[in-house]
């Protein structure tokens, strides 16, 4: 049985403190907090690709993330697709809606099986305004997207293409290397999500790929991608900033 399937099946009110990261929403409220919210949210199964909220879709519900992972993504008048953001199991989003009713600014979609809840505007509001807690965790998560958002736009302006991809690869391989130099990345970003993510053309993303299989940097394995050795990553980045 996976973990998705572990995790769809128990009681939504169960958790310790392994369940959610720290940083996210779920992982910093405290069990009383946690016990208001998911009496009264609401739970769904969402399929790889499957939209979770629209941009200009008048819902404003705010959803979590139980297990499983979505993007944040908006698309061009062109039609192409920008993304902004992962998000993870026990983040929140939506948040913005839920707060001043006005329509999405962007999309949500399911990348592989998402389980997430959901929660009337109305009702997250009253629980902003009637617990401390949970007003507090989410003004530190609305904090922490303004700085990563800040950020990319500091990045877009002042690093290449290609530092922005190394970043990136080394970003995603931080997060699953539990302490561990090597790491194996299952599933990770397509190029085309690899190019919305950080601003550049797929073809720039296969490029500079290309260039870090030849180096020993990153290896493909089937639909996975293998870093050998995230120090010699860092130093890859390192030596890119000092030129």
């Amino acid at each position: 049985m996976s973990l998705f399937s572990k995790i769809e099946s128990q009681d939504p009110m169960q958790r310790n403190e392994h369940t959610f990261k720290s940083d996210s929403f779920l992982g910093s409220i405290n069990q009383e907090s946690w016990e208001m919210i998911s009496k009264v949210w609401t739970a769904h199964t969402y399929k790889p690709g499957q939209f979770l909220i629209s941009a200009d879709d008048d819902n404003t519900d705010i959803f979590f993330i139980l297990n499983g992972s979505a993007k944040v993504t908006i698309y061009t008048p062109a039609g192409r697709e920008v993304s902004f953001a992962s998000i993870s199991t026990g983040d929140s989003f939506g948040e913005y809606s839920a707060i001043d009713n006005a329509p999405r600014s962007s999309s949500v979609v399911a990348i592989g099986d998402c389980y997430a809840a959901s929660l009337k505007a109305e009702q997250f509001r009253h629980l902003l305004l009637n617990n401390s807690d949970i007003s507090f965790s989410l003004h530190k998560v609305m904090v922490s997207h303004l700085r990563k958002l800040s950020k990319r736009v500091i990045d877009f302006n002042a690093k290449s293409a290609d530092q922005r991809l190394q970043e990136t690869l080394l970003e995603l391989a931080e997060n699953q290397a539990s302490g561990l130099d090597a790491v194996l990345l299952e599933r990770p970003p397509t190029q085309n999500e690899l190019a919305a993510y950080i601003f550049t053309s797929r073809e720039g993303v296969a490029r500079e790929m290309g260039r870090l299989r030849k180096a020993g940097i990153i290896e493909r394995q089937k639909r996975n991608l293998f870093i050998p050795s995230i120090q010699k990553l860092r130093d890859l980045i390192d030596e890119n900033r000092q030129s």
